[in-house]
């Protein structure tokens, strides 16, 4: 975002001015953490020297920047003291003046947002809210002054103080989520007048209710992990096509089963004589039939015994139904082994952020007692500037972090089936517990009991074994049972009268014995039998696999649980020994390469115990859905 800044028409006013617009913008698009120095210079095109010349240390910089951001609201508090005004036209003043700022600079709503979700104890957030305080207290005495002539009680004022920080909220997220050219340029007036409309004649609850919607919009979706898993099992594509799959196989089940029952039709028919047929008799030439001719019959079919195709048919749409449940269940079980294992990731990300900006912070404080030192004559310049370079090392680690923390929310969001711009917060953590995994043989048994891809191989191996018994009765007789009922009429009227007309009745039994088929039935049979052959073979791989997938898992899990007990009082012991050790240095009594050296021992000991901690999470995942979980 530009920024309108005030400074001398020099060389180095022009200089200064492109710093903090470039800083400006880089903070919206990746947050005040997620800038570096390095990186503000690459963009600028100059070095870190010249960059270091005009400000300090990125602390200044964004200090800076941050206060040429918020002078507009310096200005609107001076209009809003005219005596004159009403308090409807100053609450619409307020919000067109932040409605025009966000207008003119589009990247402000980012770069505010993300400050709001920068930790409470960085310089920015801090500022953020200093700069509120000190505005609502200006603001409140602004409305008080003119609140007391319009009759609006002092709780009124408060209700007015509340809506007007979740109208500028609502501004914000509305131009981040959907562009600033779609806030209307007369909402503020409406606004307004809608709050002083209520303040003066409506309960303050109703007041709040009107803004529900409007607050609603800033919450982000507080996920566990659990949550995480619900939700993509209501939009993850593979899991709603295997629950529509599965309702195709239960349809298929009253498919086969309409086999069973008896087989009712229905035909008619009218034939129209134009040429009447001939038959020469004697010699002599007979017509035959008359001009009209009407037809038609009820007819009943039923099967009495098909050599087993019936039953066999129908065993065998159970047990596609029963695999199309298991396709169901694999597919929940791998999005959920997904969404826990990506979740954790994310989290791990984050964590390392953290960890990475600990030692960065550690770095920056360093270099401020070295900067100390070298003020006092204790240390030298070249130690100044290899600590400037120490801290210039570690901030690239922790852009990287909050970049895979953000592409990690992205990938996380597609597999929940979300937005990409929709606000998703992670409320678990990676902390799984130290519980060792149970025995092998018990996890063995549980995973062939519910695991479905070892379920379905079983399923297979049993529709293998009916479509074997399905071939077999083409060697065997069809037995059907059949009732029809007919009527039969002919005339050269409209209509044939009862002398024209006679209904008749047949039932019957009809017996159908295949001899001879050129070997096809016979080959179809072998056939079968090789299928299940093959059947039999996958289903001894799959449990092969099975337990190869397990076991890999148990020790996966095994060994991070035994990592993360390892790790866990190295951290508490690293940061012992660099409290230690700043001590000492401060003294004088530990070197520069001393103090870097405790700092390094402390990231590598932090990130490993994170590291193991989402090993654990990550392989507990993976065991469960390997023992069908």
């Amino acid at each position: 975002m530009k920024l309108q800044i005030a400074s001398k028409p020099t060389k180095g006013g022009r200089t200064c001015r492109r710093i903090l617009e470039t800083a400006s913008a880089m903070m919206a698009e990746r947050g005040p953490d997620g800038v570096s120095m390095r990186e503000i210079s690459a963009r600028l095109k100059i070095t870190k020297p010249v960059l270091y010349y005009y400000f300090k240390d990125k602390e200044e910089l964004i200090k800076a920047a941050f206060i040429e951001g918020t002078k507009h609201f310096d200005e609107l508090n001076n209009e809003l003291n005219n005596p004159s005004l009403t308090l409807e036209h100053k609450l619409a003043r307020i919000f067109s003046n932040h409605l025009d700022f966000i207008k003119r600079y589009p990247d402000m709503p980012k770069c505010a947002l993300k400050i709001m979700a920068s930790p409470s104890s960085g310089v920015l957030s801090s500022m953020a809210i200093e700069l509120k305080h000190r505005n609502r207290t200006a603001l409140r005495k602004i409305l008080e002054a003119t609140a007391g002539k319009e009759g609006i009680s002092r709780s009124g004022i408060d209700v007015i103080l509340h809506m007007v920080s979740a109208v500028i909220a609502h501004f914000m997220i509305e131009a981040r989520e959907q562009g600033a050219a779609s806030l209307d340029k007369k909402l503020p007036a409406r606004l307004a007048r809608l709050i002083c409309a209520g303040a003066r004649h409506v309960k303050t609850v109703l007041i709040i209710i009107l803004f529900i919607p409007m607050l609603s919009r800033a919450q982000a979706l507080d996920l566990s992990v659990d949550n995480a898993v619900d939700l993509a099992f209501k939009n993850n594509t593979s899991v709603m096509t295997a629950e529509k799959n599965r309702a195709i196989y239960k349809e298929k089940i009253k498919e086969y089963w309409g086999g069973v029952y008896p087989q009712l039709s229905a035909g008619a028919s009218y034939t129209r004589n134009i040429e009447k047929s001939v038959i020469f008799f004697g010699g002599q030439k007979i017509k035959m039939g008359l001009d009209n001719s009407y037809s038609g019959s009820l007819d009943l079919n039923q099967v009495l015994w098909a050599g087993g195709r019936v039953r066999t048919g129908i065993t065998m749409a159970g047990i596609y139904s029963d695999s199309s449940s298991e396709n169901l269940r694999a597919a929940q079980s791998g999005v959920k082994k997904a969404v826990k294992q990506l979740y954790y990731a994310v989290l791990l990300s984050k964590a390392m952020a953290g960890i990475q900006k600990e030692t960065l912070e550690l770095a920056i404080q360093h270099l401020a007692t070295i900067e100390a030192q070298y003020k006092q004559g204790l240390a030298s310049d070249l130690t100044v500037l290899r600590q400037k370079v120490e801290v210039s090392n570690n901030e690239p680690a922790v852009t990287q972090n909050l970049n895979y923390y953000e592409e990690g929310l992205l990938e996380l969001k597609d597999l929940l089936g979300l937005e990409p711009d929709s606000e998703i917060k992670l409320s678990g953590g990676i902390n799984c517990g130290p519980a060792l995994p149970g025995s092998l043989p018990e996890l063995y048994g549980a995973a062939m009991a519910k695991q479905p891809q070892y379920r379905q191989a079983r399923l297979q191996k049993a529709l293998a074994v009916e479509n074997v018994t399905l071939e077999k009765a083409g060697h065997y007789p069809n037995l059907y049972a059949f009732a029809s009922k007919q009527y039969q009429g002919q005339t050269d009227s409209a209509f044939p009268s009862g002398e024209e007309s006679s209904w008749s009745t047949a039932a019957g039994v009809k017996l159908s014995l295949p001899l001879f088929a050129g070997g096809a039935t016979m080959s179809r049979v072998k056939q079968a039998r090789l299928e299940l052959d093959i059947a039999d073979e996958n289903l001894k791989k799959a449990e092969r696999e099975l337990k190869i997938t397990v076991k890999k898992a148990w020790l996966d899990l095994n060994e991070a649980a035994q990592r993360k007990a390892a790790q866990e009082t190295s951290v508490e012991t690293a940061r012992k020994a660099l409290t230690a050790t700043e001590i000492r240095f401060k003294n004088g009594l530990a070197g520069q390469l001393e103090i870097n050296d405790a700092t390094l021992a402390l990231n590598k000991a932090q990130i490993f115990y994170t590291q193991a901690q989402h090993d654990v999470c990550s392989a507990s995942a993976e065991l469960d859905w390997a023992a069908g979980e």
